[in-house]
């Protein structure tokens, strides 16, 4: 009976069908490698990191009672892009040579002069916008961050082994992320509650996750170029990556129960565990080294869907 259903559905099936179908096949490759050429450009060229930010400026603000405005938004996107494309300006200045380096740091290498001078206008007119929009007290706030984020810089662009032995790239990624997100809202309802220190740990934890799985998967040619990175100089930790990431997934899954018995929503505790789910995907996933950064950012799109949601 097999046979003969198998034998009709050959007969049936026309030479025009299967050009079809290979057609069909044909674009959907020729469109998943236009998506992933899109990623790779949005990546080297350090867009990624600020629509990240604004995606959970957005979440931050849905949980807490802030006021967050366009303005507030659009500083944050600058401040962000100006904050990793500086870093990886000044990487191209301590490390020129092209040989061995990763896609969005030689972006930056091969078109450092127009990437300067587009760096040094947005510069300009955020210093511009920051004093026409925001309050002093968030001004003087900011300045205090640009200027330790600032002695981070230079200390790891002249110092970069014992800057980032102390204190690694992948915890200051966290940091800056954390306290930028955070800063609006916080400075808005002006006082520190158990839940917003546990938003701060935990989004400060996912970042640092996120760019540890970065450093792992790009481990070899980091240390081919002499990269300072956390596994780079604790190559020993690599392969205890996995369990943290479990371990960190485990307590979200905890806190997403606890949350839900509150007869609540748990909108940031279920786009945290579902971003760390998708980095541990991707850390055992077979893709290449090129994309899985690029995916790693995409992976903290997901309070997105979330937000839709509610």
């Amino acid at each position: 009976m097999l046979s003969k259903v198998t034998s009709r559905t050959v007969e049936q099936t026309s030479p025009a069908s299967i050009s079809c179908s290979g057609t069909d096949a044909h674009c959907i490759s020729r469109f998943g490698e236009f998506l992933q050429k899109i990623g790779l450009l949005t990546n080297s060229m350090s867009l990624d990191a600020p629509f990240v930010g604004i995606i959970w400026l957005w979440c931050f603000s849905f949980l807490y009672p802030s006021n967050i405005e366009f303005h507030h938004y659009l500083i944050l996107f600058s401040v962000t892009w100006l904050a990793y494309s500086g870093d990886r300006l000044l990487d191209s200045i301590r490390m020129p040579a092209i040989h061995g380096k990763v896609p969005r740091h030689l972006f930056a290498t091969m078109y450092f002069k127009p990437l300067v001078c587009t760096w040094g206008l947005v510069a300009v007119f955020s210093i511009l916008y920051l004093f026409h929009a925001l309050e002093m007290i968030e001004i003087a706030w900011g300045f205090c961050l640009l200027v330790m984020l600032s002695i981070y810089f230079l200390a790891c662009f002249y110092f970069p082994r014992q800057a980032r032995g102390f204190l690694p790239r992948e915890l200051l990624v966290g940091l800056f992320f954390s306290s930028a997100t955070h800063f609006f809202v916080l400075i808005q309802i002006r006082h520190w509650s158990f839940y917003s220190v546990w938003t701060y740990i935990c989004f400060l934890s996912l970042c640092s996750l996120n760019c540890l799985s970065i450093s792992r998967w790009e481990h070899l040619s980091d240390k081919q170029t002499g990269e300072v990175t956390f596994f780079t100089t604790n190559p020993e930790q690599i392969h205890r990556f996995q369990y943290v990431l479990s371990g960190f997934i485990c307590l979200q899954v905890i806190a997403c129960c606890f949350v839900s018995s509150m007869y609540l929503i748990p909108v940031f505790e279920m786009s945290v565990l579902s971003s760390a789910l998708l980095l541990l995907i991707l850390d055992r996933s077979a893709l290449s080294p090129q994309l899985k950064p690029v995916l790693a950012d995409f992976a903290l799109f997901t309070p997105c869907m979330f937000l839709s949601l509610v």
